[in-house]
């Protein structure tokens, strides 16, 4: 395989200056084949940003908590067709508004909650209900200002009191199903969130630096989170989804955003759910994982820019139509990405991974992580 490309991809994104730093792994049959890195994790500073550099993964936390579930379902632990309320009992009223009236749901899923279609939003949705939600995580980010931090399950139970924005089962919306299903896990699993996690996910792929913390010896590699790049480059003025740069575990463990990670540690993951080891996973449940999980019907609200060419299950997008991506990669091949540019791709079918991170507000699937794909496929 040649990287040349993938070097030139990263460079001109720091050499414009639409990125601040930046650092790309690729693994090829389970094992790391090139890392490259460029540009600054702290700016202010002129520290370099490498492979080694803590993130904060955000919504790239879904692809473990992915991985918490599947392992729970290949041992007999979770089945998907069970109803949430069986681990969470406050669900077993969930309900929506219509029209200004309540409505009982049907039963939420676990299958909802791995397909977003649990009705179960992130706060700020603007939809007839959602003000409950947004409430919530008030409430949540003012627990942990206050260092009386809501747990997991606690966030879990005051959430079933809140509005769905619409009937179970009924469409794709992305929302906080993550979070819930991290206090079905620590339900299932018997344990935290984190320490199942760590003894299931990150000790046996050698992850030791991603947790839901930074401990202080280091907190010197922790990357400056910035918005915009170049001339617009400051320090955002707010904290998103309520997370903190903790020293120790949190007690609110968020599913779908709380860890910190490396692109070094990530790529781990990467290699093994590409390569198709029999490991933390078998074969045949990420076989499973590279499967749509959505109706024609619930698709239609799958509609995000950077998810065309793409089905989506277990908290993953899914590729199933190149062109319409944009991408390189085989059909099958699946991933996330998080809010500050932190982005994994695995294609079983290569069995290959590709890990980009940095750390800009907002910037989800970004240009530069299209690039970097489609520059490792044209090596080979």
């Amino acid at each position: 395989m040649e990287f040349k490309r993938v070097r030139e991809a990263v460079d001109h994104a720091i050499d414009t200056r639409s990125e601040t730093g930046a650092s790309a792994v690729v693994t090829k049959d389970g094992e790391k084949v090139f890392s490259y890195s460029a540009g600054l994790s702290d700016a202010e500073n002129g520290v370099g940003f490498t492979e080694n550099t803590i993130c904060r993964a955000y919504s790239c936390t879904k692809i473990v908590t992915s991985v918490c579930a599947m392992q729970l379902m290949e041992r007999g632990i979770i089945d998907t067709a069970d109803e949430l309320a069986r681990y969470i009992p406050e669900f077993s009223e969930a309900y929506y508004p219509e029209n200004g009236e309540k409505r009982t749901s049907p039963p939420i899923r676990i299958r909802d909650l791995l397909n977003m279609t649990s009705g179960i939003p992130y706060p700020w949705d603007g939809r007839e209900g959602g003000d409950m939600t947004t409430a919530l995580w008030q409430r949540v980010d003012e627990s942990i200002r206050s260092g009386h931090s809501m747990t997991t399950q606690e966030y879990a139970a005051e959430a079933a009191g809140c509005a769905l924005l619409y009937p179970a089962g009924r469409e794709w919306m992305y929302g906080a199903s993550a979070d819930i299903l991290g206090a079905v896990i620590e339900k299932a699993a018997d344990m935290p969130l984190d320490e199942y996690m760590k003894r299931n996910i990150f000790d046996p792929l050698g992850m030791d630096d991603t947790a839901f913390f930074v401990p202080p010896e280091k907190r010197d590699r922790l990357a400056v989170l910035y918005e915009g790049a170049g001339d617009t480059l400051k320090k955002p003025d707010y904290v998103n989804l309520c997370i903190y740069d903790h020293d120790r575990t949190p007690e609110f463990r968020s599913g779908g955003a709380g860890l910190f990670s490396t692109a070094s540690d990530y790529s781990k993951l990467g290699a093994e759910l590409s390569s198709r080891k029999a490991g933390i996973l078998s074969g045949k449940t990420i076989e499973f994982m590279q499967k749509n999980g959505l109706s024609p019907e619930q698709k239609t609200t799958f509609n995000w820019d950077s998810v065309k060419g793409f089905g989506y299950a277990n908290l993953l997008r899914i590729l199933d139509d190149p062109n319409a991506a944009g991408l390189l990669a085989s059909e099958g091949s699946f991933g996330w990405d998080g809010w500050t540019g932190t982005f994994l791709l695995c294609d079983p079918k290569e069995h290959i991974s590709v890990t980009l991170f940095l750390q800009r507000a907002g910037a989800g699937t970004t240009r530069l992580s299209r690039c970097v794909v489609n520059a490792v496929y044209g090596g080979i």
